[in-house]
């Protein structure tokens, strides 16, 4: 696929006056005020965006094209991504999972919430807030679940509240050894429904209308951070991803797993 030739500096100086020329038509007269900029300016920016096709000049005055209204969109995308990136660098210095990197956009207003050593748990806050109480939840899980969290699983999955889960061999295999029992009662249980998938790229949850991603430390698995957004693109987002691994998930058999176990031990 060919590069951009142009100039996307150029891109970023154009945006101002495409944004204001987006809901209506103005003159330059307008624009000269809107944009506080001078009428040389505003004559040669509207001639050099009408030439380009990005703006169209109509009796009313200059009105943004469909091309002009797509700069608009792609310049607003890269602002959003650029306001997350610094927004979410503890979380981003522990993922980079391309399906996060390539839509950050999503989560510029998204709360973050982070370890120290004077609240450790943090991260694990949100899970535990929301996971609580829900109507739907689905999740993504790469390491094993913090001990408050697997307890808020078994009293769920004691009452017969439906969830879902895919997680990696390795969360799995954390969580049996934590608590073998726990595992035990949340695997037996009817209601959750849980999957195994090998290549999760990060921890998340979608829980009602919240969405939080969770970035754990690679040597110890300790939380480090974790966000938390209600954007409704950002959650369409996520039940998509989730989908997609759904559909290349394995369903677990517990009473395959507890045979393969005992013909181990009995070996």
């Amino acid at each position: 696929m060919d590069g951009y030739d142009g100039d996307p500096h150029q891109s970023l100086d154009r945006a101002p006056m495409l944004k204001a020329t987006r809901s209506g038509p103005l003159d330059r007269s307008q624009l000269q005020d809107e944009l506080d900029i001078s009428r040389a300016t505003a004559y040669r920016r509207t001639s050099a965006l009408t030439e380009d096709g990005l703006l169209d000049k109509t009796p009313a005055g200059y009105q943004t094209t469909g091309a002009g209204r797509a700069v608009v969109e792609a310049v607003e995308q890269f602002e959003q991504s650029l306001a997350a990136i610094d927004r979410l660098e503890p979380l981003l210095a522990q993922l980079s999972a391309p399906e996060l990197t390539r839509n950050v956009h999503l989560f510029a207003d998204a709360d973050l919430h982070v370890a120290t050593p004077q609240n450790p748990n943090e991260p694990i806050e949100p899970w535990l807030e929301h996971f609580e109480e829900f109507e739907y939840s689905r999740s993504l899980v790469v390491a094993g679940c913090p001990p408050k969290v697997t307890e808020q699983g078994i009293e769920h999955a004691q009452s017969g509240r439906d969830f879902e889960s895919i997680c990696t061999p390795l969360a799995l295999e954390a969580d049996q050894n934590a608590s073998e029992e726990a595992f035990e009662t949340i695997a037996n249980a009817e209601a959750p429904s849980l999957y195994t998938h090998p290549d999760l790229p990060f921890t998340m949850g979608i829980i009602d209308d919240v969405v939080i991603i969770g970035g754990f430390d690679d040597e110890t698995a300790l939380p480090v951070a974790s966000l938390t957004t209600e954007n409704p693109d950002a959650r369409e987002w996520a039940r998509n991803l989730y989908r997609r691994f759904k559909r290349d998930a394995e369903e677990l058999d517990f009473a395959e797993m507890d045979a393969s176990m005992q013909s181990v031990t009995q070996d």
